[in-house]
C-alpha cells in the first residue's frame, strides 16, 4: 500500500490548525460575511505601491525572476545597514526556517524552543528527526535566559525564539537576549523571528539585526506579510553572516520567489505612508480590543503585534467554535484564546460578539 512508503512524520504530523470555530453550527440570524481574524494578516490591504508594482510585472510573467532577487536584497541591505551578502529571499518567513532546519538538523539534534511557541517550530524539529526540547516562559509569557541556558547541552544544535512571540504578543528584553547571545556556546546557532517586529512602538528597542557579525552563530528571520500587506505574495528573508548565507543558499531551490512578489516588496520598502497608516490602524484597533476584553473580565496579555492573546474564563475551544457563529473567526487551539487585529468595523461586531456570549454563558443554569 502506498502509505508504507510514506514517511514516518507525515504520517504523524498533524495537519497546520487555524483554530477556526466548529463550521457544523449554523450562524446566527443575520450573520452575513466571515471575518478573518485568526491569521494575523493586515486587514488593510496591500500598499498601493505594491500592488501597482505587482500588476505591472504581471505581463512579464513568462519570464524568470532573478536568481538571488538581486534588487530587493540591495534595498533590504540598505535598510538594515548590512551587506547584501547577508541576506537570502525566501518564500515567507515560513520557507525560511525550513531551509535553515534542512541545513542544521540532523537526527538526535536537539533543538530548544521556548513555548507556547510557533507551530512551526516544533513540526521542522520533528520533521528532520531532532529532539525537540521545550522551555515554559514565565508567567507573563516572556522567555526566562537561564532556564533556556541551563536547557543547552552538548547535543544542542539549535535556538528558535520569535520576538515579538506567537502565539501571545509579547517580547523579550532586548539588551537581556543580547547578553543571552554572547553566552551561547559555538557550537548552538540562535534564530530570533521577528515577523512581528515593525508592530513594536518603543523606538530605543532594538532588532537583534544589530547583532550579526562573522562568527556568530545567529539567523534573524523577517517577512513582508505583516506590516507590508503582502501575506498572499509570500516574501520573506532572513540575515545573518556571509558564511551561513552560503549554506543556507546551497540548500535553496534557485529561483528564490516570483517575480511579482519581488517587484511588489521592493516597491512595498517605498510606500511610508502605507506602514504608518497600518501602524497607526492596528494600534487604534488593538488598544479597543484590549479594552473592551478586559472590560469583560477577560485576561489579557499586552501585545507588541497585530494580534493579541487573552484569557476569557470560557473554555478556549467552545468560546471559539461559539464566537464562530457570529462569523467571527479566531485561533482557539492554544492553552488561551488568539485574535487579529482587524479593520475598527470589524473589530467592533466581534466586541459585541464576546459580550453576547459572555451574558449568554452567565445566564447558563449551573449544574
Amino acid at each position: 500500500m502506498f502509505q508504507d512508503l510514506v514517511s514516518q512524520f507525515v504520517k504523524e504530523a498533524p495537519p497546520y490548525n487555524f483554530g477556526v470555530g466548529d463550521t457544523c453550527k449554523p450562524f446566527r440570524k443575520g450573520v452575513e460575511r466571515v471575518i478573518i481574524m485568526h491569521k494575523n494578516e493586515n486587514p488593510y490591504g496591500t500598499s498601493p505601491k505594491a500592488a501597482a508594482a505587482m500588476r505591472e510585472q504581471a505581463a512579464h510573467s513568462n519570464r524568470y525572476p532573478t536568481m538571488r532577487a538581486d534588487g530587493l536584497r540591495e534595498k533590504l541591505a540598505v535598510k538594515h545597514g548590512v551587506d547584501a551578502s547577508q541576506i537570502m529571499v525566501t518564500q515567507g518567513g515560513t520557507s525560511a526556517l525550513g531551509f535553515i532546519s534542512e541545513m542544521l538538523i540532523r537526527e538526535g539534534d536537539e533543538v530548544i524552543v521556548t513555548t507556547p511557541a510557533y507551530p512551526n517550530y516544533l513540526n521542522l524539529t520533528k520533521k528532520y528527526n531532532g529532539v525537540l526540547v521545550e522551555v515554559p516562559s514565565d508567567e507573563n509569557y516572556v522567555p526566562r535566559f537561564e532556564d533556556v541556558m541551563a536547557a543547552v547541552t552538548d547535543k544542542t544544535k539549535l535556538i528558535f525564539l520569535a520576538n515579538p512571540n506567537n502565539p501571545t504578543g509579547t517580547i523579550c528584553d532586548d539588551d537581556a537576549l543580547r547578553e543571552f547571545l554572547r553566552r551561547l556556546p559555538g557550537h548552538v546557532v540562535l534564530v530570533v523571528d521577528e515577523a512581528y517586529f515593525d508592530f513594536i512602538e518603543r523606538p530605543d528597542y532594538d532588532s537583534m539585526i544589530s547583532e550579526v557579525a562573522d562568527g556568530v552563530n545567529l539567523i534573524v528571520v523577517r517577512t513582508f506579510s505583516k506590516i507590508y500587506g503582502m501575506a498572499g505574495s509570500r516574501i520573506g528573508y532572513l540575515i545573518s553572516n556571509p558564511e551561513i548565507i552560503h549554506y543556507l543558499e546551497i540548500t535553496s531551490t534557485g529561483y528564490c520567489c516570483n517575480r511579482m512578489g519581488l517587484a511588489g516588496a521592493e516597491a512595498a520598502l517605498d510606500d511610508r505612508e502605507f506602514i504608518e497608516m497600518t501602524i497607526s490602524e492596528n494600534k487604534k484597533g488593538r488598544d479597543y480590543l484590549t479594552h473592551a476584553m478586559r472590560e469583560l473580565g477577560f485576561d489579557v496579555w499586552e501585545s507588541h503585534t497585530n494580534f493579541i492573546f487573552f484569557d476569557p474564563h470560557i473554555p478556549i475551544k467552545e468560546f471559539a467554535d461559539e464566537l464562530y457563529t457570529f462569523g467571527v473567526k479566531i485561533r482557539g487551539d492554544f492553552i488561551r484564546a488568539r485574535i487579529s487585529v482587524g479593520t475598527m468595523e470589524e473589530n467592533r461586531i466581534a466586541a459585541r460578539a464576546m459580550e453576547q456570549i459572555v451574558k449568554e454563558y452567565q445566564e447558563r443554569p449551573s449544574e
